[in-house]
């Protein structure tokens, strides 16, 4: 894993796409998934996009970020490697 530097909101969005390759690779839906974790599906939504309707960079409590890798069936830290691997492609 790369220890160079990503700035926040590069990764916020990086986490969001490892969230949408991880549902999508189990033919989920955003509702499904949600459900599944206990998460209001709008909440979800913003952590797959990695941002909020007002632009703002989505913050998951780390109580959040458990029950999407849970949800998943990943551990964290390689659902949060992933997420590192794309923010970090082409550095």
């Amino acid at each position: 894993m790369s220890t160079s530097s990503v700035p926040d909101a590069v990764f916020a969005r990086a986490l969001g796409q490892i969230c949408v390759q991880y549902r999508k690779e189990r033919g989920i839906s955003q509702q499904t998934f949600a459900d599944s974790v206990g998460m209001d599906l709008s909440n979800y939504q913003y952590i797959e996009h990695g941002q909020k309707p007002r632009g703002d960079m989505t913050n998951p409590q780390m109580k959040t970020l458990l029950a999407i890798a849970r949800g998943f069936g990943v551990p964290l830290n390689v659902m949060v490697n992933d997420a590192w691997e794309i923010a970090t492609r082409g550095r």
